[in-house]
């Protein structure tokens, strides 16, 4: 059963640290910051920017990922680089998820692109269909997004790194829009796609975790490091990524299954 009103932010930080058997004088010594501030947060009040760069750290969450869940802007500095590489990081879906351990190895490729610079000024606002109700549905999309995955990447991770039923692209914004039910079943299989523990997200969303847990893909710690690594990447500098991908779908399609050989000349 999940909550029905919308948890504020100052109650999830609470349940977050309560998760990790921290008090305030204990969660305010990791992220050295004063006892009062943390109070205050938890008692609903919106804390700084700074503050959110500290807490992040002390609870084991990424700092941009933090400010998502406080319902605030991604900081420049802490947002995907290039927003038009979203269908790009989608498309690595495939190689990643029919080919043992690729991961690792286009992990490795990504690592040794150069930085590129972040463009001035502020990132891009929303999108209308990205504008998103408070609830655990507009959370988890929000928290897709932050990781540069639209509709269709996220679709497409969940079936084949959260090993869930293959849903469409409208359906997940269907559940960042609260049109369609986030379930327990669903909630864990995006963990892992998110690199986010289970047990945080229900937390946070209200959505107690029943049932069996079933099992995600063996490489999904490895494909989950390489979507955040991307977030640095340019569109151009994924396709490149892409390239790799489908260069190793050849060389290695040997351990595929006939129906997911690649057929095409290229590298014949």
């Amino acid at each position: 059963m999940a909550r029905t009103e919308p948890s504020t932010f100052g109650a999830q930080l609470t349940r977050l640290a309560e998760l990790r058997g921290l008090d305030v004088g204990a969660l305010a010594g990791r992220a050295a910051a004063p006892a009062a501030e943390i109070t205050s947060a938890f008692d609903g009040n919106e804390p700084t920017a700074s503050l959110l760069r500290r807490l992040a750290p002390a609870l084991g969450l990424r700092p941009s990922d933090l400010f998502v869940i406080a319902g605030r802007q991604v900081p420049g500095d802490l947002a995907p680089l290039d927003p038009t590489a979203a269908n790009a990081v989608g498309w690595l879906a495939w190689a990643l998820t029919y080919l043992p351990h690729a991961a690792r190895e286009l992990r490795r490729l990504a690592r040794t692109m150069p930085q590129q610079p972040r463009p001035p000024g502020p990132p891009p606002p929303a999108p209308p269909y990205r504008w998103y109700p408070d609830g655990p549905g507009g959370l988890l999309l929000r928290l897709l997004h932050n990781r540069n995955l639209d509709w269709s990447g996220a679709a497409k991770y969940l079936f084949g790194i959260g090993r869930r039923d293959m849903l469409s692209a409208s359906t997940i914004g269907m559940i960042g829009h609260g049109r369609k039910t986030l379930t327990p079943d669903l909630l864990t299989g995006f963990a892992a796609v998110l690199d986010i523990p289970a047990t945080d997200l229900s937390a946070l969303t209200g959505i107690d975790l029943t049932g069996p847990e079933r099992p995600v893909h063996p490489d999904a710690p490895e494909v989950a490091a390489l979507i955040w690594d991307a977030r640095r990447l340019t569109a151009h500098q994924l396709r490149q990524l892409q390239d790799r991908a489908h260069q190793i779908r050849h060389e290695r399609a040997h351990e595929l299954e006939p129906r997911l050989r690649c057929g095409c000349p290229r590298y014949a």
